[in-house]
């Protein structure tokens, strides 16, 4: 089974939506386990240009920007999650 990579980019410096988001995805790893990869980026990189975000905080799952601007609940991450494949 392979892992549901999650990319977190987050703003320098960091909004209070980027701590809910670190927050969250610190359950969402300790829940999901070796399920998931999590990494998050702090500030603007290749990365974001790349995927053509415009606001932080911002998830990407499996290479699809999922979330941008806000944090998602936990309902809508894990939904999100699962529509990427997670078991």
């Amino acid at each position: 089974m392979s892992k549901v990579k999650i990319e977190a980019f987050l703003s320098i410096p960091t909004c209070s939506g980027g701590v809910s988001l670190s927050k969250l995805l610190k359950e969402i790893e300790e829940e999901f386990g070796d399920k998931v990869e999590v990494i998050t980026y702090k500030g603007r990189n290749e990365l974001f240009e790349r995927y053509n975000l415009t606001a932080a905080p911002a998830v990407i799952i499996g290479e699809l920007v999922r979330i941008m601007g806000v944090c998602p609940s936990k309902e809508s991450l894990i939904s999100a999650l699962r529509e990427a494949g997670l078991e």
